[in-house]
């Protein structure tokens, strides 16, 4: 079953942006050397996350981003697609797989990023 596990967002300092957001509770802060970024897990009530992602210089994925849109949303992440299962969801929902599968340092688990026609990022945890 296909439920969200975060939302993430391209921030410039995490702690900074952390504060400014009501009810998060840490949960656990790594330097991914794939995304080469600082990424940080909070969680919010009983089972929602948050995932801040500060990118640490012009090669990390998400530095672009920040650069052209600034600090805010940049994904929703889902799970419970297996990776057997992954390309038929994303041809069945017309989604295009722009990286991975990736090892996720955060997680400890693969992911893959995807798009969809409005270009939305779209992150599965496999």
């Amino acid at each position: 079953m296909i439920r969200i596990h975060h939302v993430g967002y391209v921030v410039r300092d995490l702690v900074r942006y952390a504060m400014s957001l009501p009810g998060l509770t840490f949960e656990k802060e790594v330097i991914d050397p794939v995304q080469n970024a600082r990424l940080a897990l909070y969680t919010v009530g009983d089972a929602s996350r948050v995932e801040l992602i500060q990118p640490l210089d012009e090669s990390a994925f998400t530095w672009a981003h920040l650069d052209r849109s600034g600090e805010g949303l940049h994904h929703i992440c889902y799970e419970g697609i297996g990776a057997d299962a992954i390309d038929d969801y994303l041809r069945q929902n017309r989604l295009m797989r722009v990286r991975g599968p990736v090892h996720a340092t955060l997680f400890g688990r693969d992911v893959l990023f995807a798009v969809t026609r409005q270009r939305a990022i779209v992150e599965f945890i496999l």
